[in-house]
């Protein structure tokens, strides 16, 4: 599945606008239906947190300094075992 670019064709304030719409959509999401005098109730929120994630990638890149890419650490050692 192809990632959504909101970079191209969006500015910053529609991403934003974007951004918290499906942020609302999070609370009232839900796929329910039955069968066979059974019902079930799911959250979709897939679809959702994929257009967030796009949203937030586009906006650390129209907008580097009001949205940073979070900061990683890495660390690593390598030291003797003893027997």
């Amino acid at each position: 599945m192809a990632t959504v670019d909101y970079t191209i064709g969006f500015t910053r304030a529609e991403v934003e606008e974007i951004l918290s719409i499906h942020k609302a959509e999070l609370t009232k999401t839900l796929a329910s239906w039955s069968d066979s005098g059974s019902s079930a109730t799911k959250r979709r929120i897939d679809e959702i947190h994929t257009v967030i994630a796009a949203c937030q990638s586009a906006l650390r890149k129209l907008a580097p300094a009001s949205y940073p890419p979070a900061a990683r650490i890495g660390q690593s050692r390598i030291a003797f075992i003893d027997r």
